[in-house]
């Protein structure tokens, strides 16, 4: 009696324990056989939070906050940017001239191939509402242990392209 007890004990733990994982692959794959994922609201929600932030950093020329903010990928793992990646980074934004910024679009197709389009206004008589004097550059959030981070969009990001 007292065996089947801890078994119905432990068994229930490790029922919570792996049920508490969030996997947002659902099983399926798609006509390139590749995973498909299914996001919800509170994916949505996260990624457009971490967005705002980062528009909201970009526009005050916080560009070191924003650096803290990337992340690149390597072996299905996140890293902070290198010290000579967030130099880099700090350097060229640094020197861009923009008048204001806009998250335009999202899109949520992976764990790591996605896309968050952003606008810069570098026109004084442009506008971000119709885009009009602006330019464009795309930030990839990816979903790795539970949790959203942005990294730089770029040929050489792990993961990316594939669903495009």
């Amino acid at each position: 009696m007292k065996l089947k007890y801890i078994t119905l004990c432990l068994t229930a733990l490790v029922l919570a324990l792996t049920g508490c994982k969030s996997n947002k692959k659902t099983g399926e794959v798609n006509e390139k056989g590749l995973p498909v994922f299914e996001f919800n609201n509170d994916d949505s929600v996260a990624v457009r939070q971490l967005a705002d932030e980062y528009v909201q950093r970009f526009q005050s020329k916080d560009f070191e906050a924003c650096a803290d903010m990337l992340y690149t990928v390597k072996n299905d793992s996140v890293h902070p940017l290198t010290k000579e990646q967030r130099q880099g980074y700090v350097n060229a934004m640094q020197h861009l001239p923009f008048q204001g910024i806009a998250v335009k679009e999202q899109k949520l197709l992976s764990d790591k191939d996605n896309a968050v389009r952003i606008a810069l206004l570098i026109s004084p008589d442009g506008d971000l509402e119709t885009e009009r004097g602006t330019v464009n550059f795309v930030l990839n959030p990816v979903y790795i242990g539970d949790k959203w981070y942005l990294t730089l969009r770029n040929e050489h990001a792990e993961g990316t392209g594939l669903y495009q």
